[in-house]
C-alpha cells in the first residue's frame, strides 16, 4: 500500500509540474501571438480566427502531456481519462452547459432584482461579433483543458489509488490550489467557490465515467458568465459580451469586480448547480 501510493503521489508531483511549466510557455505564446494580432491592422474576421488558434496552444500541450503521461507511464490511452467518445458523449455535454446556463441565469435573474447587477449596455456590433467568438471559443478551449487536466488525469490518478470520494475532494483541491497560484490576490471566496466547482464537476466526473458533463459544465458556467451576460472575469470588466454588467453591492455577496465566483452569490449558484447534478446525475 505504501508502495503503491509512493507511486500514485510521484506520478501526481511531476504531472503537475511538467503541466504547469509547458503551461506556463504556451500562454506566454499565445499572448505574445494575440498581441500582435490585436495591433496588426486586419482586425476582425481574420484577426479573430488567428486569435482562436492561437488560444488552442495551451489545450495542445495539455493533451500532448497527457498523453505521453498515459501512455509511459500509465501504460493506458488517452481515452482512459474519461475522454473517449460515447454514443451519450454529447448529450453528457449539452446537460452540463444546460445547468450551468439555468444556474448563472438564477443568479443573474435575483441579482438584477435586488440592484446588484445592472446591465449598461446590450447587443452585440458587428465590430464586436468577432470578438464575442473569440473570447466564447476561449472559454471553451480552457474549460477543457482544465478538464483534461483535474478531471481528466489527476482523477484517474488518485480514483486508481484511493477511491471515488478521494478523487472527487483530491481533484477540487487540486483545481482550486492551480486557480490559486494563478491568481494569488484573488479573493479567498473565490478559493472556497474553486473548490466546491471542482467537488460538483468531479461528482459528475464520477458518476458517469466521463469528462463530457463536467466539460459542459465548466464551459457553461464560464460562457454565461462572460459571453452571455458580460459579468466582471478575474479582476476587469468583460467589453466584449452579448451585454455589458455593472456590478452593484457588497463585494464579499457580488464579488465585486472581480467575479461573481468571488462572492456568496457565485456560492448560492454552485449549490444550485450541486442540486442539479445529483438529481440528473444521481449516484
Amino acid at each position: 500500500m505504501f508502495t503503491t501510493n509512493v507511486a500514485a503521489w510521484s506520478k501526481l508531483a511531476a504531472y503537475v509540474v511538467v503541466i504547469g511549466l509547458v503551461l506556463e510557455l504556451a500562454h506566454r505564446v499565445y499572448w505574445n501571438l494575440n498581441s500582435r494580432l490585436v495591433t496588426a491592422e486586419k482586425r476582425h474576421a481574420l484577426s479573430a480566427v488567428g486569435a482562436a488558434c492561437a488560444a488552442a496552444l495551451p489545450l495542445i500541450s495539455v493533451i500532448v502531456v497527457t498523453w505521453l503521461f498515459c501512455s509511459f507511464v500509465d501504460g493506458q490511452p488517452l481515452s482512459s481519462i474519461g475522454l473517449g467518445f460515447e454514443p451519450e458523449s454529447l448529450s453528457l455535454f449539452v446537460a452540463g452547459v444546460a445547468v450551468a446556463l439555468i444556474c448563472i441565469a438564477l443568479l443573474f435573474v435575483i441579482g438584477r432584482n435586488v440592484g446588484w447587477f445592472r446591465v449598461e449596455r446590450s447587443g452585440i456590433s458587428e465590430r464586436k461579433l468577432p470578438a464575442f467568438c473569440s473570447g466564447a471559443s476561449d472559454f471553451l478551449l480552457a474549460a477543457v483543458f482544465e478538464e483534461i487536466m483535474v478531471r481528466g488525469y489527476v482523477f484517474m490518478v488518485i480514483y486508481s489509488s484511493w477511491g471515488g470520494t478521494a478523487a472527487v475532494f483530491g481533484s477540487a483541491v487540486i483545481f482550486s490550489a492551480f486557480h490559486f497560484i494563478k491568481h494569488p490576490r484573488m479573493p479567498i471566496i473565490f478559493s472556497v467557490n474553486a473548490f466546491l466547482f471542482g467537488i460538483v464537476t468531479g461528482q459528475a466526473r464520477l458518476v458517469t465515467g466521463s469528462l463530457w458533463a463536467p466539460m459542459g459544465l465548466h464551459f457553461g458556467w464560464n460562457l454565461a458568465m462572460g459571453p452571455l451576460l458580460g459579468m466582471p472575469c478575474s479582476g476587469r470588466r468583460y467589453e466584449n459580451g452579448l451585454v455589458c454588467c455593472a456590478v452593484y453591492g457588497p463585494e464579499w455577496v457580488t464579488g465585486g469586480l472581480y467575479s461573481p465566483d468571488a462572492g456568496l452569490v457565485g456560492t448560492g449558484a454552485l449549490l444550485i448547480a450541486a442540486a442539479a447534478v445529483l438529481f440528473l446525475m444521481p449516484i
